[in-house]
């Protein structure tokens, strides 16, 4: 995996060590600061230290590394999301409409997560804060922004890549409702794409 401006070194994602294959692909990746993480093809959860000078990364995924594994794994929408805090959640939704969210996190009651089929355990809040999904990681919940506490924001459609129709929607799912907001407003504008950011981000 590489930069287009090549500001960083490439960081391998396959393995030619059979103990490392564990650590092979790419399902998913947040930016989060400094920090990437990376889910791997077998939804193992690496993480990187962008901070340092040019050319730099810096492995700290730890010895023991953690795969996301729910029960319906291969059934649902699956991405990471990276709390405030650096906790990695494990996001599910309906692949067509989307119209509902699960959250899990690492569940610390599995032993031996190597050879386990599920490795999480769902939760029913962001802790009051709120979840970008588009960038992968959660905010303050912040009243003066109208940022709510426990809600999701994201966009709901087929990036234009996926050569499908063009059905733009962007939406805020409420976990302690389990209700879906939309903005009806932005069908006039004919958008080609949309995402959630908070200036800075």
């Amino acid at each position: 995996m590489s930069f287009w401006d090549t500001h960083y070194t490439d960081i391998p994602l396959v393995f030619d060590d059979y103990a490392f294959h564990k650590f092979d692909g790419l399902s998913d990746m947040v930016l989060r600061g400094t920090r990437l993480y990376v889910s791997t093809s077998r939804r193992f959860v690496r993480a990187f230290d962008l901070s340092g000078p040019q050319g730099f990364f810096k492995d700290i995924t730890g010895q023991t590394p953690f795969p996301m594994l729910s029960r319906h794994d291969q059934r649902y929408d699956s991405s990471i999301a990276v709390k405030t805090s650096g906790e990695v959640l494990l996001v599910e939704s309906d692949p067509r409409s989307r119209t509902w969210f699960r959250l899990y996190k690492k569940d610390p009651d599995v032993e031996d997560p190597d050879h386990a089929c599920h490795t999480v355990t769902e939760v029913h809040s962001l802790g009051g804060e709120a979840l970008l999904l588009d960038l992968g990681f959660t905010v303050p919940a912040n009243k003066a922004l109208g940022i709510k506490p426990d809600s999701i924001y994201f966009t709901r459609h087929f990036r234009p890549c996926h050569c499908s129709p063009r059905d733009l929607d962007i939406c805020v799912y409420n976990l302690a409702t389990k209700s879906l907001v939309r903005f009806p407003d932005l069908d006039k504008m004919n958008l080609m794409d949309a995402r959630w950011f908070l200036p800075g981000n």
